[in-house]
């Protein structure tokens, strides 16, 4: 039996989150069209008769504007010390980003296994495009296995994990075998909160939006729901009506969506109480970045 640990990373929006939820079998990270969805590191476990992987998803890698985007990037750069194994996720058909050569010279020169998967070939029909980038990065990486795939191909993924089980050190599992992610109940509650409000506002507002469990009452009798405070913090005044709606119907949304998935995540009934609030400039505030896990 072997387990380990395996860094996920590469820059927003190439298909981390997708591939780790897809291989977890469960939702261990929230995936949306916009960047910058992943904020802290969450590890998703995989159990199978081989051993137990545990996957780090790790933020995407992008231009820091803020002490939250600074603390995003370290959190990443900083997983692929002391693992296992790194899986870099590069697009197929984008070249390098600034970003991305950054990471590559970070890699070079760790000692942990690396594999480059190439993701989203399904978006290209003639794979001969794909020829020249595998050529690229085999030339750069010369002793690494360049690994083209689709995040959502249930056979890529298989092909993945054959590739990284050998790589695992011989040992028992690290985490319990019922569980699939070490997630705290009020930080998975955050991020699918999170995750709802990236759905159901404007282009503009996510990267401004944070959320904070305020309380987490636990039921006291058995049947009793779970009931949950959390204040969704935007930075200006203007953002605010937003997300609430006209006559609320916005937050209302936001609110339903959100507590029937806690519901089926938790096992048990839920009550959602949503609040938004204007915190300006939150994402500089340390003792806010502390509290989410950020600093």
């Amino acid at each position: 039996m072997r387990s380990g640990f395996v860094a996920v990373v590469g820059r927003t929006n190439v298909g981390k989150s997708t591939l780790v939820n897809g291989i977890v079998g469960e939702k261990v990270a929230i995936v949306t069209p916009k960047p910058q969805t992943t904020r802290n590191v969450i590890r998703g476990i995989y159990n199978e008769e081989r051993g137990q992987i545990v996957f780090l998803d790790t933020p995407g890698l992008h231009k820091p504007r803020t002490q939250m985007n600074e603390a995003m990037i370290r959190q990443a750069l900083q997983s692929v010390e002391n693992v296992d194994a790194v899986v870099w996720i590069l697009e197929a058909r984008r070249p390098l980003r600034p970003e991305e050569e950054m990471l590559a010279d970070r890699l070079a020169q760790i000692r942990s296994p690396l594999v480059i998967a190439v993701n989203k070939v399904d978006q290209i029909r003639d794979k001969a495009e794909l020829l020249p980038r595998m050529a690229e990065l085999s030339a750069r990486f010369p002793d690494v296995n360049v690994y083209p795939m689709s995040a959502l191909d249930t056979k890529d993924r298989e092909g993945l994990l054959d590739i990284l089980f050998p790589m695992m050190p011989e040992g028992e599992p690290l985490f319990p075998l019922d569980i699939y992610t070490d997630q705290l109940e009020r930080q998975l509650v955050a991020e699918v909160v999170r995750e709802h409000v990236f759905m159901h506002t404007y282009q503009e507002v996510p990267h401004c939006v944070g959320v904070l469990v305020e309380a987490f009452e636990d039921p006291e009798t058995e049947g009793d729901k779970v009931v949950v405070y959390c204040a969704i913090l935007v930075e200006r005044e203007s953002q605010k009506p937003i997300l609430i709606g006209k006559g609320g119907k916005n937050l209302k949304v936001i609110g339903t969506g959100a507590r029937k998935e806690l519901q089926t995540l938790l096992g048990c009934g839920v009550e959602l109480r949503l609040f938004v609030k204007v915190r300006p400039e939150w994402r500089d505030n340390r003792a806010i970045l502390r509290e989410m896990g950020l600093a």
